[in-house]
């Protein structure tokens, strides 16, 4: 049938065909035709499904579904009878003979216009048919793919993500192909309008490279089709009811936050009522103008659906004033917001996902999530949050035409933004005091940069093709580096400061007590501060400070209970080991030993009386170590690190240690460490042996005593002096020379 040179008056026919057979349908009996039987010519499994007829024939018949494309007639009916798909199929058959009659009428020499061959192959009434590529299941009533369609598309999407540099009609070839599946898939819909921007963005190319967000939109794709392969989808999922179950309002600001209110319409619900505050980051993305307020209320329309579960499997209707985020709702599809795009990504998943799989699926990702945060300490993740946004108000500022993610932009670009990013860093900008700042705070800030673009499923846009720092920000860093001041590290603390603390000790007062003995355990253990001072209670820090079942006193090779007396303790104990379950380097459950030296600088004795001042107070084992009980009440502090600082500057200040070079300033915490490694040294203990007791996994200990390296020199001028002659043969003529 040739309607190829004028299809809209060819489908004006067909589609009055189609018109006819409705009226045909509405009659109580149609005539036979001789072309019936090829319908009818079911399978024993559909015959099978089918009920005797009752006498007489229920009237009206039920309706079915009759679609025509072209000059393809589709059919749906939902008979219970063979009587009823006969009835359907004379008026099929009839409808068409009237508008195209057969050649026993015309007389024409041409074939039949119902084409027979196809008649019988596929116009045979089945529970399961193939429809222009859909595989449906009238029995299940649900909605897949054919193997044929799935081994294609699949194909595809894994060739164009295997060669990454793609012809452009390739790519809009495979755009036709997801449109039209995203009739059944509608988690997909979303994704289009991520890939309708680059395909519109790139339309005067030849040949596209694909970036990284269309390749996992590709990959996306895969699975879901996967997915749909392996489960059809019901039709229940896909066709909306005329009156919803429930109805909501929600709407959204720019200046506090979001909420909504839902009530029962078709069924009954008590009112539901939710709001949510925005967070500042959101705050400060909404003041800068990165965030709009169709985003705002187009995530107001998802956080909509979450107060309650009994929403599920139900229709519902949400009202929004904004009409952007209705229609981005309505088409589940934005071509101009990157936003909307995963917003609606998460709106589809809310309504497939059953609640069970949701729930489950949500403590995954937020374990994975806290995991993933955990995995660094507070400090570090405040870190790269603080330059995170330091970049973005940079970008804001200075190129507010670019955005933060860098993964689209060319190589060029992004060394170009970096670098000046990283000028901006050095020269203090960022900061209320415009101070330049030194080439590892730069570095950190790049850091911030990358860390975040890999925590975020980006590539690393400092990176080079082989995968390390390209060369143009290692020579800008190394430029700053060699510009920057010398460090001037702090001193170590000299035994002659822990015997003053220990003679000078006040008996009568706990925190002093504590301060004290403190200072005489970390100089003999070489511990850090952090082990055995207290922290800001909600940071997550990775060391864990000493605590009282992390002390084990001996007597000789014998366990001590350290609930004895204290003289008895101080009279028997001859060594103790502290047992650490955490380190600043991930190292855990180290131990360190040492023992008692029986003199008024005894660490063993410090340990002792740490150990029974805080047994009289409480029996709980995860006491602090830096734990002191002062008051009536015996109320429980603990030892900071600004109390060991200041006290040390104070011994240094009473004991007038300038005159060696050793000044207030010159003192922090760490020169306790510092100070016990310098005294193993110029005791004759091997480094390797400092290196142990101290847990350095380097020869860190060295840089702590660099400025005091007179310890380390002495005597070296001597044997370099001494030193014997070495035999060489390409000296011997000139040493003759010397020598006559």
């Amino acid at each position: 049938m040739g309607w190829v040179d004028s299809p809209p008056f060819f489908c004006a026919v067909t589609e009055t065909a189609r018109d006819i057979m409705h009226a045909y349908e509405a009659l109580p009996d149609l005539p036979p035709h001789p072309l019936e039987h090829h319908m009818l010519n079911l399978t024993k499994h559909d015959t099978a499904l089918l009920h005797h007829p009752p006498s007489p024939l229920p009237s009206p018949l039920p309706p079915a579904l009759q679609e025509v494309y072209i000059d393809d007639f589709i059919a749906l009916c939902p008979a219970q009878h063979l009587t009823h798909l006969q009835h359907h199929s004379r008026a099929m058959l009839h409808a068409i003979h009237d508008l195209f009659p057969p050649p026993d009428i015309t007389g024409s020499t041409m074939e039949d216009p119902i084409s027979i061959k196809k008649l019988a192959s596929e116009g045979t009434w089945s529970t399961t048919k193939e429809v222009l590529g859909w595989l449906l299941n009238g029995q299940q009533r649900t909605v897949s793919i054919t193997d044929q369609k799935f081994q294609k598309i699949t194909s595809k999407i894994s060739t164009l993500r295997r060669r990454r540099r793609v012809p452009m009609k390739d790519l809009v070839k495979l755009q036709g192909k997801l449109n039209w599946l995203s009739n059944a898939i509608v988690t997909g819909k979303p994704l289009l309008g991520e890939l309708d921007m680059f395909l519109h963005q790139h339309r005067h190319q030849t040949w596209v490279t694909l970036p990284s967000n269309i390749l996992t939109l590709l990959q996306d794709w895969h699975l879901l089709i996967q997915q749909l392969h392996a489960r059809p989808i019901s039709v229940h999922e896909l066709l909306p009811t005329s009156t919803p179950a429930y109805q909501g309002w929600a709407d959204a600001s720019t200046s506090w936050g979001a909420g909504g209110v839902w009530f029962g319409a078709a069924q009954p619900l008590l009112p539901i009522v939710w709001s949510l505050e925005w967070p500042p980051d959101i705050i400060q993305a909404i003041q800068r103008s990165h965030i709009s307020i169709n985003t705002l209320e187009l995530f107001t329309i998802l956080a909509h659906h979450l107060p309650t579960a009994t929403l599920h499997h139900a229709s519902v209707a949400i009202w929004c004033d904004n009409t952007t985020a209705v229609a981005w709702a309505n088409k589940l599809r934005s071509s101009s917001c990157h936003f909307a795009h995963r917003i609606l990504r998460l709106l589809t998943l809310l309504d497939t996902v059953p609640t069970a799989k949701r729930n489950a699926a949500k403590a995954l990702f937020i374990a994975a999530t806290t995991a993933t945060s955990h995995g660094v300490i507070a400090a570090t993740e405040s870190e790269r949050f603080r330059f995170w946004m330091h970049w973005q108000n940079f970008l804001q500022n200075t190129f507010p035409m670019h955005q933060p993610i860098l993964s689209n932009y060319p190589l060029p670009t992004r060394l170009a933004l970096l670098g000046a990013f990283a000028a901006f860093i050095r020269a203090g900008q960022h900061q209320p005091a415009n101070k330049q700042v030194s080439a590892q705070t730069v570095l950190l800030a790049l850091r911030a940069i990358s860390q975040t673009h890999m925590l975020d499923g980006q590539p690393d846009p400092l990176a080079d093709e082989k995968g390390q720092r390209h060369i143009i920000l290692k020579r800008q860093i190394e430029n700053y580096r060699r510009h920057d001041p010398s460090p001037k590290r702090k001193l170590a603390l000299p035994h002659i400061a822990i015997k003053h603390l220990n003679v000078t000790r006040a008996d009568n007062n706990p925190r002093y007590q504590a301060i004290h003995d403190l200072f005489t355990i970390a100089w003999f253990y070489l511990l850090r501060v952090g082990e055995y001072t207290q922290t800001t209670q909600t940071a997550r820090r990775r060391t864990i400070q000493f605590r009282l079942d992390d002390v084990t006193l001996w007597n000789h090779t014998q366990v001590l209970c350290s609930t004895l007396p204290l003289q008895t303790l101080l009279s028997q104990c001859t060594a103790a080991t502290l047992r650490i379950s955490n380190q600043k380097n991930g190292r855990r459950n180290q131990v360190i030993h040492q023992e008692a030296t029986r003199d008024v600088t005894c660490p063993i004795a410090a340990i002792i009386r740490r150990v029974h001042h805080i047994r009289q107070h409480t029996s709980d084992p995860t006491t602090m170590l830096g734990t002191y009980f002062t008051g009536h009440k015996h109320v429980a502090k603990q030892v900071t690190v600004t109390d060991i600082t200041t006290a040390l500057k104070n011994t240094v200040q009473v004991l007038g240690l300038a005159r060696y070079n050793i000044t207030p300033a010159d003192i922090s915490s760490h020169s306790l460490r510092a100070g016990g490694a310098m005294a193993l040294h110029l005791g004759g203990v091997p480094a390797h042996t400092i290196k142990i007791l101290g847990r350095w996994s380097s020869d860190t200990f060295l840089i702590y005593i660099q400025e005091q390296i007179t310890g380390f020199s002495a005597g070296l001028s001597t044997q370099m002096s001494s030193t014997p002659l070495t035999p060489n043969a390409a000296i011997q003529p000139t040493l003759r020379l010397l020598n006559s």
